[in-house]
């Protein structure tokens, strides 16, 4: 096994590869794949800082979640530009220098895929599953109008960081009635929990990129539909963090940073 190759298998149908920044930085797989840096347990535990910058996470993908340096804010990256949802409300554009402790991002390379309107958060979700259920990794993009928006993002922390539960204990919420935007996201099976947030976790941005942050609730009042149905998922470990003992996971931590 190449030396910037940490671990390779598969779970299920998934095949899941961790990566050294070096082997991130060689990695030519695209096709149908998710690269994500670190693990949400290594968030979890308070590792707020990563080695890898948005430029090079931008190589191998055009569309994603996560955070930045020092957990500043909430990371939406849409048709290769990144942005962060700072918990003051407002959205900053981010230079390719900015490094992530935590970042998942794909190649949306397909047309339209479908429509919904009028549908509930839950029912959106139910609908997707339902649509989807084949797949171990499904990433959206919907583009449309959006109402009773519930969305959350968390200052920026300073060391000594403390674990991520704490820190969204004092998370900003806010509530928009109406708004045009987009919806970022990802669904991952709970087979790789610790690695990844099992379940949905979706991130929104406004049309005139004025308003984002992570979905708490979300309804559709009309949107357009593009997927990616992925089946690798390469994950870059920095210095410190290990891929540990995929599916293990404190579900109660995950869901209550979450939100759900």
């Amino acid at each position: 096994m190449a030396k910037d190759v940490i671990d390779d298998r598969f779970i299920g149908s998934l095949h899941l590869m961790a990566l050294s920044r070096e082997g991130l930085a060689h990695d030519e797989e695209e096709e149908r794949t998710v690269i994500q840096t670190s693990t949400i347990n290594a968030l979890l535990e308070g590792a707020y800082e990563g080695d890898v910058t948005l430029g090079e996470l931008l190589q191998h993908g055009t569309d994603g979640i996560g955070t930045i340096q020092g957990l500043d804010g909430e990371l939406i990256v849409l048709h290769g530009r990144a942005y962060t949802a700072r918990a003051d409300g407002s959205v900053v554009e981010l230079g390719p220098e900015t490094k992530t402790p935590f970042a998942v991002l794909t190649r949306f390379e397909s047309g339209l895929q479908g429509e919904v309107e009028g549908l509930a958060y839950d029912e959106f979700l139910a609908t997707l599953d339902a649509r989807h259920a084949d797949v171990p990794v499904l990433a959206i993009r919907a583009t449309g109008v959006f109402t009773g928006l519930h969305l959350r993002s968390v200052e920026k922390q300073t060391p000594p960081y403390k674990p991520l539960r704490d820190v969204v204990a004092d998370q900003t919420e806010w509530h928009l009635t109406q708004e045009r935007g987009f919806l970022i996201g990802f669904r991952f099976p709970d087979s790789v929990a610790g690695v990844e947030v099992p379940g949905w976790h979706l991130h929104f941005l406004s049309e005139d990129r004025t308003h984002g942050g992570h979905v708490v609730s979300i309804d559709v009042e009309s949107a357009e539909l593009e997927f990616c149905r992925c089946h690798d998922l390469h994950v870059e470990l920095p210095p410190q963090v290990a891929l540990g003992s995929v599916g293990e996971a404190d579900r109660g931590a995950i869901n209550a940073v979450e939100g759900r």
